[in-house]
């Protein structure tokens, strides 16, 4: 907790007893040694001999009962020793002799904060700031406790403050990094991680927290550097280590994520995030058996933790499936537990059930955990509004006609390298793309949020300013660099983002002989499929919803019909029933689309070694099999919802 720890006294302060009695020899003698006492006792406090230090405070207590200094710095000892309560106790019997002493409010405040005070800690922080308006110590400590109490623009205010009084505190900079954090204004939390380096480039955790931001705002490449430096600086660090494979695998590379999790792992055998990370990374890679005992050490060490539940074992089974389905029942029905943990064991409940072939067990808990997470979204504004999304593709329809992109000729890039696969969500798109990143001169690059990262700039007044058709030129040119170096030489490079399909007509402006391949699927398996998956990102909320699922698939075919008539020539649909029917046929006539000569090793595309960083990567890795086919029959009873929205009603 930044500043809420005690320091020791600054100064001694001064001692003047009042004693009754005696010889005004005596007293004056006596007021000379209470006064060595106090001040050899903050000498021991400054150099941490805090035993010393308390026996003499406690000598000088005897002697002057209640002097405001003494119990001031006896609750700097408790408030060390991690007792706040006993701190707060001290302190507070301090006052009201100590409260123009903007050091005895903070110290008061800390040990309020940690006793969870939070309100009474603010209180005591902000009687410092109004005693000492330039004491830093106080701004950054109240910037502390409002980030803690999710009232974080007032606490950027008070950081800044801080900073302003003093811009070379780390720990002032560092409040204000956290508070920008918790506000949500990442890139001004990066830029202040980036000064803190400046100002001491050897701290090993300011370039931890950089890379964090930075992979938050998902400049994952910039993180991993920032991820290199901090475990260059401190190589023995477990968490480092761990945060270094996150950011490895958004980048696709499974290999080095594996050694990232690994070397955590070795640093911290009992680390359930090292354990979680590396039987994810083994499962991206295909290396299924192994990552099953990471998921039963995991179990081991804590047989709570529901992480291990999100992953389908390399069997497609989970061992001992029973005794599974019983302790999943236990978390979800337990009310009081947390909704994460509910959430994650409601999908897999349903998942287990499913395979059990439990069907009308499996659907009702599927219904329940839709419906707790539909409850516990963050934001309205997150919810499907299906008659706003059906006004969207209207506009779609009507804004990208042949003469609009007729009239665009000129602002892209020509270059036939980018390959982008589109479709609903659970629609084949990972199958699609596993197939042909198997072929020796197409590389697979995954969901790239390249596209709409460049939508929203294009979006945006400055590009106006430039000019529509320069700006989009420029940002074709740039990301064409950016696939020549994920491709490594590759003819073809794949975009597998399924909602690129909303952003057709942009990719055709902007890379007029890129190849589009639409996945479609029987939309009522892809819409029970969505409705059964727990989607890790946190958005697909149409998921959530059987008939948000429908309807957005009958719009998402609607928008597909329209851009596989407007451009021929340069997009093809890919049917899923099609393709496990006929897979060399379909296969082959894929690899014709894309302009390659035909390579078999795409018939055993389960085969290739290689990330696959989606909630596919176990399916794709088996043979074609035709168990997805007609899924929903087994669900006919409860689909009534669905069967309406999918034919308009």
């Amino acid at each position: 907790m930044t500043e809420a720890v005690a320091h020791a006294p600054s100064k001694p302060g001064r001692i003047a007893p009042s004693t009754a009695g005696g010889s005004a020899v005596d007293r004056r003698t006596r007021i000379r040694e209470v006064a060595a006492e106090f001040n050899t006792a903050v000498a021991h406090h400054r150099a941490d001999r805090i035993e010393e230090a308390e026996a003499l405070y406690r000598r000088v207590l005897e002697a002057i009962p209640n002097h405001p200094r003494v119990l001031h710095f006896l609750g700097l000892i408790e408030l060390q020793r991690g007792c706040p309560q006993p701190a707060v106790e001290l302190i507070g019997r301090a006052f009201p002799a100590l409260s123009r002493s903007p050091e005895a409010q903070v110290d008061f405040g800390n040990a309020l904060r940690l006793t969870g005070e939070r309100e009474e800690a603010v209180a005591a922080y902000r009687r410092a700031v109004a005693v000492k308006p330039d004491y830093v110590r106080a701004h950054v400590s109240l910037g502390g406790v409002l980030t803690e109490l999710g009232r974080f623009e007032a606490a950027v205010t008070h950081c800044q403050s801080a900073v302003s009084l003093d811009p070379a505190s780390v720990a002032a900079r560092t409040s204000l990094a956290t508070a920008l954090q918790r506000a949500g204004r990442l890139a001004e939390a990066a830029q202040a991680w980036r000064e803190i380096i400046d100002l001491d480039p050897d701290r090993a955790e300011s370039y931890h927290q950089l890379a964090l931001r930075l992979a938050e705002l998902t400049l994952f490449k910039e993180a991993v550097h920032c991820h290199d430096r901090a475990i260059a600086l401190q190589p023995n660090n477990a968490a480092f280590h761990c945060a270094h494979g996150y950011s490895l695998l958004r980048l696709y590379d499974g290999e080095r994520a594996t050694a990232s999790f690994r070397r955590a792992a070795e640093l911290a055998p009992d680390s359930k995030d090292a354990w979680t990370g590396l039987s994810w990374a083994l499962r991206l890679v295909g290396r299924f058996e192994e990552a099953d005992r990471c998921a039963a050490r995991l179990r081991e060490i804590d047989p709570e933790d529901l992480r291990a539940v999100r992953h389908v074992p390399s069997t497609g089974q989970s061992p001992n499936e029973e005794g599974e389905i019983e302790r999943l029942l236990t978390v979800v029905e337990r009310a009081e537990g947390s909704i994460e943990d509910r959430v994650t064991a409601g999908f897999a409940l349903g998942r287990l059930l499913d395979k059990a072939g439990r069907f009308d067990e499996a659907f009702a808990h599927y219904t329940e955990v839709n419906t707790l997470v539909r409850r516990n979204w963050p934001f309205n504004g997150d919810r499907f509004d299906a008659e706003s999304f059906m006004r969207s593709i209207d506009a779609l329809i009507d804004t990208n006609t042949e003469k609009s992109l007729a009239d665009a000729v000129g602002s892209g890039n020509v270059s036939e390298l980018p390959v982008f696969v589109v479709g609903m969500p659970r629609s084949g798109t990972t199958l699609v793309e596993q197939i042909c990143a198997s072929h020796s001169r197409i590389f697979g690059a995954g969901e790239l949020d390249a596209i709409p990262r460049i939508a929203a700039a294009l979006a945006q007044p400055s590009a106006a300013k430039a000019g529509r058709a320069e700006a989009s030129r420029r940002a074709a040119d740039r990301h064409i660099v950016q696939l020549h170096h994920l491709g490594r030489g590759a003819l073809r490079v794949v975009d597998k983002m399924p909602d690129n399909v909303l952003l057709v007509g942009l990719i055709a402006r902007l890379f007029p002989r890129a190849r589009i391949i639409y996945c479609s699927r029987d939309p009522r398996d892809t819409s029970l499929s969505c409705y059964f998956q727990l989607f890790s990102d946190g958005a697909q909320y149409f998921s959530y919803e059987l008939a948000a699922c429908g309807r957005r698939c009958r719009q998402i075919e609607r928008l597909a019909g329209h851009w596989l008539r407007l451009l021929p020539l340069h997009m093809i649909e890919v049917n899923y029933e099609n393709l496990v029917r006929d897979l060399e046929g379909e296969t082959r006539r894929l690899i014709e689309f894309l302009g390659l000569d035909w390579e078999p090793a795409c018939l055993d595309f389960h085969r290739t070694e290689r990330t696959v960083a989606t909630i596919s990567y176990w399916q794709v890795r088996q043979p074609i099999y035709t168990g997805s086919i007609g899924r929903w029959r087994s669900y006919e009873r409860h689909l009534g919802r669905l069967f309406a929205a999918l034919d308009g009603d």
